[in-house]
């Protein structure tokens, strides 16, 4: 297994036998990545402060990719791409750093949100769909 990022979509089917199992062994092994902008979102569906207290220490637990300008100039890019295309209002901001972030560290990226499929037509990085 490589490094991989999973984006908001997979956290959020974590209940899921297949999701949990992944996730699980890709912590395990320390390979699983996240970025400021996942964090954040991931948090913010937070039910309270102590449950966001508790699953930010969780998250601050993963390996972490920083978001550089270069990688807010590649997500830009592929937002232009994109948009030549007519795609440029799918994906959200979240979903473009999260993938140039990944495609930065050489990380798959799991998703379950078909937006990535929309960004792995631009970059060519590898994904995988992940949940149902």
């Amino acid at each position: 297994m490589s490094l991989v990022v999973a984006d908001t979509s997979v956290w959020a089917r974590e209940h899921q036998s297949t999701v949990a199992a992944a996730l699980a062994a890709a912590v395990r092994a320390n390979l699983l990545a996240i970025s400021a902008p996942l964090v954040l979102e991931l948090l913010r569906s937070a039910p309270s402060a102590a449950r966001l207290q508790l699953d930010a220490a969780r998250y601050d637990r993963l390996r972490f990719i920083e978001i550089t300008t270069a990688v807010v100039h590649r997500a830009r890019a592929v937002q232009a791409a994109l948009a030549w295309r007519g795609y440029h209002r799918g994906p959200s901001a979240v979903d473009l750093l999260a993938a140039a972030a990944a495609e930065s560290v050489d990380a798959e990226l799991w998703h379950c949100d078909r937006h990535f499929e929309l960004i792995a037509d631009v970059t060519g990085q590898p994904m995988r769909r992940l949940g149902a």
